[in-house]
């Protein structure tokens, strides 16, 4: 059976070492960090570092897109990357893998939600919601929504394929998902996989790069 890990960062750990953290980690994401609210910048941090850590990704010239922007190493191993609310969150794999992770949401906004339930889930899906009046049903949507971006991002299209107009595009994937407090994080690839989750210390993480594994960006 294939094994895919993922590993979660918390950003919210590199507020105080932003300077330090954009000095080693892929300029894109260092730019990122500059600007937006306070949880994108810290996000944009925590993926960078995951890259250079984990992936040894400093130069953006290393990645390569596909048709619909996926980034990949050529060699591999494959990887994907998410973030909310200030975490990052990084899936590693042999094959191709896909990952989300979504806070479950405080309440339920017709203009939103309402809109996204209504426009991709299926009668299932909507069923579980109910009426979203309940914890259990704001994280059924969560559970929803993930499952479709994770799959999205595995196939390498993302909602360039939209699945409510062709459902067949998010069959035959093997889809795994876990509740973490208040997120839901899912993990699709073509295979049935093992799934571990690990959390480092985004900290500890950042000072093992400053020690020795690359001089930081002139």
């Amino acid at each position: 059976m294939e094994k895919v890990v993922v590993y979660m960062l918390d950003g919210r750990l590199l507020e105080g070492r932003a300077d330090e953290c954009r000095d080693v980690i892929p300029s894109r994401h260092a730019t990122r960090s500059l600007f937006g609210t306070r949880y994108s910048r810290l996000e944009a941090l925590a993926s960078g570092l995951l890259l250079r850590a984990l992936l040894g990704v400093l130069d953006e010239d290393r990645l390569r897109r596909g048709a619909h922007g996926k980034p990949y190493l050529e060699g591999g191993p494959e990887f994907n990357l998410t973030n909310d609310c200030g975490w990052a969150a990084m899936a590693v794999s042999d094959e191709p893998v896909g990952v989300d992770l979504e806070e479950v949401p405080s309440r339920y906004r017709d203009g939103i939600e309402g809109l996204v339930a209504r426009r991709y889930f299926d009668a299932e899906e909507l069923r579980l919601i109910g009426g979203a009046s309940t914890r259990e049903g704001l994280r059924a949507w969560a559970r929803a929504w993930t499952r479709r971006e994770a799959i999205l991002k595995a196939a390498g299209t993302g909602f360039a394929t939209d699945p409510s107009a062709s459902p067949e595009v998010l069959e035959g994937w093997h889809l795994e998902q876990r509740d973490l407090g208040d997120r839901v994080l899912a993990v699709a690839a073509p295979s049935p996989f093992e799934l571990d989750v690990m959390e480092p210390d985004a900290s500890a993480l950042l000072d093992g790069v400053l020690a020795g594994r690359g001089e930081p960006r002139p």
